[in-house]
């Protein structure tokens, strides 16, 4: 299959872009499409205990009289049986559960929450997920259909709506399996200060279209509302009736505001510590959820009877930059071991008896341990030298922190040109830009605002597993502006790919007028090991586009800016700063 394909396929699968399905079954999306979803998507899996199910309908009602759709598909026989809850906010997601896992014995519910497919009442993201959830959980918990053993699952915002009610589960409730997914969701929306436009923009703006017409409008959303100033004015019928949400997100930027601490946001944001049931948490190394999911998995009450699992590729699955041979842990495969063990009582296999698995980008390889990393790491330290060549592809990266800096190294950034994404965690529709890992060519040599800095072969090889923070000593002409730094490995070859990269900008840092200013940068932690010959590559700018905004390097709320400068930005000096360990550990 080729990359485009799994990317944009696996995007739809897992909720938010389906641009790239949508787009190859523009005209109808039938049962080739839906045999992919439950096929292909699915992977390994043993075989079903039996073939047929039963699927009956009912509207829930909740507290205040809204009523949500819901499926009931139960197994053959008799029950009671197991029951998996699954609150859905993009009705195909029943199509790689509830359909499938009907089949291995379990009664499951799929859901359309408040305002989504068929259900009643107001779509506003996250705002009833808490009560709504705890109603339909006291509707299941009393149906004769389950066991008293009951589970919910799903990804994205599926695993959101699990986190809504985690803080206050039933008896009945042993497990949830949220697959990346974390409760703060601010951090879906914004990085750094920068808006997540090719998440949190892209995802409202599609939300409400049949899978038919979401690549139409995001085509759409890209000629429209992208290049749009200011973006208050973006045309509302574009987000139906996701605009409501999303013009709150893009005049909110800030994390203290009182918009941010709305009650229903700092459930989600806390749930996680109150949780008295084992999680099975799925995640992956370029999901823009991995960052908090890893923070907040360590302080998880159940945390040694948990597992953290995280698998390559991005949000919406595996992607074929990297040679992935090691196909190891599935997402379904072992959800459904996990399942049986929690909701069966059976065994659970000796693979999965560890609290954190994790694939080694690079290695190909999966670790097993009880945290991650597995041990403390040692820093290395580089630094940014031959400033004045940098420009060229000319910069490097030395241990030796003793040096000095030389003539600050300058570059123009113009808001009308911006750098285009590619790779990282923050795109979701393969058609207008790659994500996770992907080939950079030689784009930081052709561009003279990209600066490039590169190390001296690892004969070895290196590994890093853990945190990665850069600082950079800079100024702008602007009164605010942005910065952005992208690590990518330079093979023997000549390929680069990139690692990690990251967006700041000096207001979010509180350095807005400061010359010079000193900006961090801390990266998402990650498992990478180098191949032997291997370089490392820094490369220094201030776009990231479409994934974020082209900065206007005007003051004030992003999104009511209606005009853009160039800025003449000036680097002064910066350090890398790297965890590593013994690539035979």
């Amino acid at each position: 299959m080729s990359r485009g394909k799994t990317i944009g396929l696996s995007v739809l699968a897992v909720l938010f872009a389906g641009g790239a399905l949508a787009y190859m079954y523009r005209d109808s999306i039938g049962s080739s499409a839906i045999t992919y979803l439950t096929r292909d998507l699915i992977g390994p899996r043993p075989a079903f205990q039996n073939d047929s199910q039963k699927v009956r309908t009912e509207w829930v009602e909740m507290r205040d009289g809204t009523r949500l759709f819901t499926r009931i598909y139960l197994p053959e026989g008799e029950g009671p049986w197991p029951t998996l809850l699954v609150r859905d906010a993009y009705q195909f997601q029943r199509y790689l559960t509830c359909h499938y896992y009907v089949r291995y014995g379990f009664a499951c519910v799929h859901q359309d929450v408040r305002g989504q497919g068929e259900s009643e009442g107001e779509w506003y993201p996250l705002r009833h997920e808490q009560s709504d959830g705890q109603d339909t959980l006291a509707w299941l918990t009393a149906q004769e259909f389950q066991n008293r053993n009951v589970a919910l699952i799903g990804g994205s915002y599926l695993g959101l709506s699990q986190w809504a009610v985690a803080s206050d589960l039933p008896d009945q409730v042993k497990t949830i399996v949220p697959t990346t997914s974390h409760g703060d969701f601010y951090e879906m929306v914004y990085r750094n200060g920068s808006f997540t436009q090719g998440v949190a923009g892209l995802w409202s703006a599609e939300i409400f279209y049949p899978l038919s017409e979401k690549q139409d409008a995001a085509d759409k959303w890209m000629e429209e509302v992208v290049p749009l100033r200011p973006a208050v004015d973006a045309p509302r019928d574009q987000f139906k009736d996701a605009w409501t949400s999303y013009s709150d997100y893009i005049r909110h930027p800030d994390k203290t505001d009182a918009y941010w601490q709305q009650d229903y946001y700092q459930n989600l944001r806390t749930a996680h510590r109150s949780v008295d049931v084992p999680v099975l948490w799925i995640a992956r190394w370029h999901d823009f959820f991995l960052e908090g999911t890893l923070e907040q998995f360590d302080e998880l009450p159940t945390r040694d009877e948990s597992l953290l699992l995280i698998q390559p590729g991005q949000h919406a699955g595996l992607t074929a930059d990297l040679n992935y041979e090691a196909v190891g842990y599935t997402e379904f495969a072992t959800t459904l071991a996990w399942l049986n063990h929690h909701l069966k009582g059976q065994p659970l296999p000796d693979k999965l008896r560890s609290n954190v698995i994790y694939y080694e980008n690079g290695a190909d390889r999966w670790q097993q341990a009880s945290k991650w990393p597995r041990k403390a790491g040692s820093s290395v330290e580089l630094q940014l030298a031959d400033l004045d060549a940098s420009a060229n592809c000319g910069g490097a990266l030395t241990p030796d922190l003793k040096i000095e800096s030389l003539e600050p190294t300058r570059f123009a950034y113009d808001p009308a040109d911006p750098v285009r994404t590619n790779g990282g965690a923050f795109m979701l529709n393969p058609n207008f830009a790659p994500s996770a890992v992907a080939e950079q060519s030689d784009t930081a040599c052709q561009r003279k605002d990209i600066l490039s800095f590169r190390s001296l072969p690892y004969g070895d090889g290196l590994h890093i597993s853990g945190d990665i923070s850069i600082e950079l000593s800079v100024s702008s002409s602007a009164p605010d502006t942005s910065f952005t730094v992208k690590l990518s490995e330079v093979f023997a070859d000549g390929r680069v790919c990139n690692i990690r990269d990251d967006i700041t900008t000096l207001s979010s840092q509180g350095q807005a007028g400061a010359n010079p200013a000193l900006l961090k940068f801390d990266l998402m932690p990650i498992d990478w090991t180098l191949k032997p010959g291997s370089r490392l590559q820094l490369d220094v700018s201030s776009s990231n586009f479409p994934a974020f905004p082209a900065h206007t390097n005007t003051e004030g709320l992003w999104s009511e800016a209606t005009e853009s400068k160039i800025a003449e930005q000036t680097l002064y000096s910066g350090r890398l700063k790297l965890t590593i360990t013994d690539k035979k550990q």
